[in-house]
């Protein structure tokens, strides 16, 4: 009996501390449970909001529209409406809403909020959400299958 050697309750720690972390780490690479499609719409979700706070604050007209691509958001300078730089990362291409490519803002920001309430579809092939706004600057996202 005195001959046989364990391991240490430190060493025991060691391995399962290593073997927890590479799990973990594997799990967010495959699937962080949103696809592709999800986290775009939540990171212009989030731009919208913030596009609407700077309106608010600023006195400004800014608007949302769709350039055949992908979103952008504009600012009316008194001359039109000029791009603004926002990152939103990769957009998938896949991903489109359900109105059509203008020069125009189809979503428009105002110092008193949005300008007209309405909804807005975005789709893709495994699914769609739904964007709901008022007049009070509420955005409400909904998933749909």
């Amino acid at each position: 009996m005195s001959g046989q050697r364990g391991f240490s309750l430190l060493e025991l720690l060691v391995v399962l501390a290593i073997a927890g972390l590479m799990s973990g780490l594997s799990v967010a690479w495959l699937d962080n449970g949103h696809s592709a499609a999800e986290q775009a719409l939540q990171r212009l979700a989030a731009a919208v909001r913030e596009q609407s706070g700077l309106a608010r604050h600023g006195g400004q007209l800014r608007g949302l529209r769709w350039s055949g691509k992908r979103p952008e958001f504009v600012r009316h300078d008194g001359n039109g409406w000029r791009v603004e730089p926002v990152a939103l990362g990769e957009w998938p291409a896949q991903l489109r809403p359900d109105w059509l490519a203008a020069e125009a803002p189809q979503l428009v920001y105002t110092p008193d909020g949005w300008a007209r309430p309405g909804t807005l579809q975005w789709r893709w092939p495994e699914g769609a959400q739904r964007w709901r706004w008022a007049r009070d600057g509420r955005l409400q996202v909904v998933e749909r299958p």
